[in-house]
């Protein structure tokens, strides 16, 4: 997104194409988008842009992702980043391999710390990858879920203390156990303290954050690498775009992050989603002035809304 004078209408196409063109409007509106039921991140944010567009006002728009597919599919327009999905298991060797056979043009590797990661703490990352050299001139993060960004590798509050009493029956001497030797390996790859953030993803983000790396939430790491900072400077209005806004959980990361750019960028926030469960006045205490639904026709949905915020 441009200056104010000039304010760049980037809205997909049906088939996905990016059309680009300068526009003089009233009004510019950035578009933070996770996606809707039917339609990923980009197509979703096109969508519910198009309506703006279509009044004559300035739109951009921004794919986010917290982790999964999703957030391969955010990330699948920015040039040089790729997103590594780490399978289950008892070693993470498979995600080292991963790394070591990167594209030669891959400058940003996006490692999902979101789903069911190894148990391992990337121990079997750091043996298959071998010399770290081949991530020199990349950047190494590691994508994890808003509250694990300070989680403990180690102690009471630790990855073997939560997988103990997530089981079901804690076990008081397998936690300490493991934990024992979570502290060894962290002693032997040269971080006999972990920071906070290192017991995220299972502990995976100890082998990232060894490797240079730093953990990141996925709007946070997509906001630094579009630079979404220069888009909060021309824009009059936010909006978020999700498949569920809840209270209990669903939509509340995404949301929560494109309130705070708004906040940022002191311009106002809404919420457009396929279904929302909460009411305006828990919406207001982080920064959301009104949600609304679309249903099964985004675009005529978004039409509504769009009809509603514009000056």
């Amino acid at each position: 997104m441009g200056s104010r004078a000039s304010y760049l209408h980037d809205v997909a196409g049906g088939d996905g194409e990016v059309v680009s063109r300068t526009l003089r409007c009233t009004m510019r509106v950035l578009v933070i988008s996770a996606g809707l039921p039917s339609l990923g991140p980009a197509a979703a944010g096109s969508a519910v842009g198009a309506a703006w567009a279509e009044l004559g006002h300035q739109v951009a728009v921004v794919p986010i992702g917290i982790g999964g597919q999703r957030l391969v599919d955010a990330v699948g327009s920015i040039p040089g980043t790729e997103v590594l999905l780490p399978a289950a298991g008892r070693s993470s060797e498979g995600l080292g391999r991963d790394l070591a056979a990167l594209d030669p043009d891959t400058r940003t590797v996006l490692v999902d710390l979101t789903g069911d990661c190894p148990d391992d703490a990337g121990a079997g990352l750091l043996e298959a990858l071998g010399e770290p050299e081949v991530l020199t001139g990349r950047a190494l993060v590691g994508v994890a879920r808003e509250e694990e960004l300070d989680a403990a590798l180690l102690g009471v509050r630790g990855v073997a203390a939560r997988r103990s009493f997530a089981s079901g029956t804690p076990d008081i001497g397998a936690a300490l156990a493991g934990d024992a030797v979570l502290a060894g390996l962290a002693a032997r790859i040269g971080m006999p303290d972990p920071p906070p953030g290192a017991g995220a993803g299972n502990g995976l983000a100890l082998a990232i954050l060894a490797l240079g790396g730093v953990v990141r939430t996925g709007p946070q790491i997509i906001g630094e690498l579009v630079g979404v900072g220069r888009s909060l400077e021309a824009a009059d209005l936010v909006v978020v775009v999700t498949e569920v806004l809840d209270f209990g959980g669903a939509g509340m990361a995404e949301t929560r992050a494109a309130s705070a750019w708004a906040e940022q960028g002191l311009v106002p926030c809404i919420a457009v989603a396929g279904q929302v469960t909460i009411s305006s006045r828990e919406l207001r205490t982080f920064g959301v002035e009104s949600a609304y639904e679309v249903g099964d026709d985004p675009a005529a949905g978004a039409a509504r809304v769009a009809h509603s915020w514009t000056w």
